[in-house]
């Protein structure tokens, strides 16, 4: 089981034209998810964790600063092509 420490945060983006929109916390905080497990079964603690506002089911990951939406069906393992970056800063 590989483990990869990522730090998230969370964007409330339902309004684009209010100017006071800005990532929360401002300081995102490391979250450990495991490599080789489904993301939608680890979103919950990223979840719980950023104590976001908006509900879970409307949540989805997003890849820095490329902007790629993951595939909350995959594990990162399976999207490791598409998380090439985040390999390289972990390896």
């Amino acid at each position: 089981m590989a483990i990869i420490t990522c730090r998230v945060q969370y964007l409330e983006d339902s309004d684009p034209f209010v100017c006071t929109n800005f990532p929360e916390p401002r300081r995102p905080p490391p979250y450990d998810l495991d490599e080789n497990t489904a993301l939608i079964e680890q979103i919950a603690g990223v979840h719980k964790l950023l104590e976001a506002p908006l509900k879970l089911e409307e949540c989805a990951l997003q890849m820095a600063p490329n902007g790629n939406y993951l595939d909350l069906d995959l594990s990162l393992g399976e999207q490791k092509d598409d998380v090439e970056q985040l390999y390289d800063d972990v390896g």
